[in-house]
């Protein structure tokens, strides 16, 4: 049996123009969940050089609204759609999942674009907006289980997530300020994949606009006691250098094995 992995697909943030945004793929179960699917048709273009098929997608999870997160989605869709329809084949069954009300934005921003593949999917496109806290089953055994966690806007919604899948925990932070509800879901995880944009240096800015430093991070993978801590969301270098936050995540969390993620990382847990 395969052991479940990691491609880390897209690792930098909204601004870095070095890296491609956040998107992580799990492998894991004889299935296939895309963690937030970055802008535009970077997903694709990383999916290809990662030497994984994009048809073989069945479940996408966005944390929340933002683009950096979520614009990837329609350029996704589309492709699968038309390689499929290239080998003659129907597109296969997509559920993608998020909190209800960051169902109801992103579907409001792809229908102001006129956005159209979720119409030509039809039935096998389902939009699932189950309440945080609860555990949804996805193949092979494999859960998929969202939390609710501290981003931006104010009053608006951001998920983590955590899959479980034979036998291993990877929980996925999103957007985040340090959130206690993360820290309770990723007890005991594998793999925690933590959003980092900085340095304690710049603490009270990051916090202010919903993100976490690196010694956050480190501090959250500590307390939940995790076996691995993967950052991401990297800032572009001009701005921090990415040694500093390693090196600042690894002195918050002992005995945790911590590392930057890159681009077309692969993580065999």
């Amino acid at each position: 049996m395969e052991r479940p992995r990691v491609v880390f697909l897209g690792t930098g943030g909204a601004l870095n123009p070095e890296r491609y945004q956040a998107s992580m793929l799990v492998q894991a179960a004889g299935t296939s969940v895309l963690l937030d699917v970055g802008g535009g048709l970077g997903v694709v273009r990383r999916l290809l050089a990662c030497q994984v098929d994009p048809l073989s997608v069945r479940h996408v999870f966005l944390s929340h609204r933002h683009l950096d997160h979520v614009g990837g989605l329609e350029p996704l869709l589309w492709y699968m759609f038309y390689d499929a329809f290239r080998t003659g084949s129907p597109p296969p069954p997509v559920d993608v999942y998020a909190l209800p009300g960051s169902a109801t934005a992103i579907r409001a921003t792809l229908a102001a674009a006129d956005a159209s593949a979720d119409r030509a999917f039809g039935e096998r496109l389902s939009w699932r907006t189950p309440a945080a806290g609860a555990e949804v089953k996805l193949d092979g055994g494999a859960t998929l289980t969202l939390v609710g966690v501290d981003h931006l806007p104010p009053g608006g919604e951001a998920a983590a997530c955590v899959i479980t899948a034979d036998g291993v925990r990877v929980a996925y932070s999103g957007d985040t300020r340090p959130c206690d509800a993360l820290v309770e879901a990723a007890r005991g995880a594998d793999l925690l994949i933590h959003e980092v944009g900085g340095t304690d240096a710049r603490a009270e800015l990051l916090h202010r606009v919903g993100h976490s430093t690196a010694a956050d991070a480190g501090r959250i993978a500590a307390r939940a006691g995790v076996r691995v801590l993967a950052m991401f969301h990297t800032p572009a270098p001009i701005w921090v250098s990415p040694g500093d936050m390693l090196a600042e995540a690894r002195r918050h969390a002992p005995g945790v094995e911590v590392f930057l993620s890159e681009d077309g990382q692969t993580l065999t847990l």
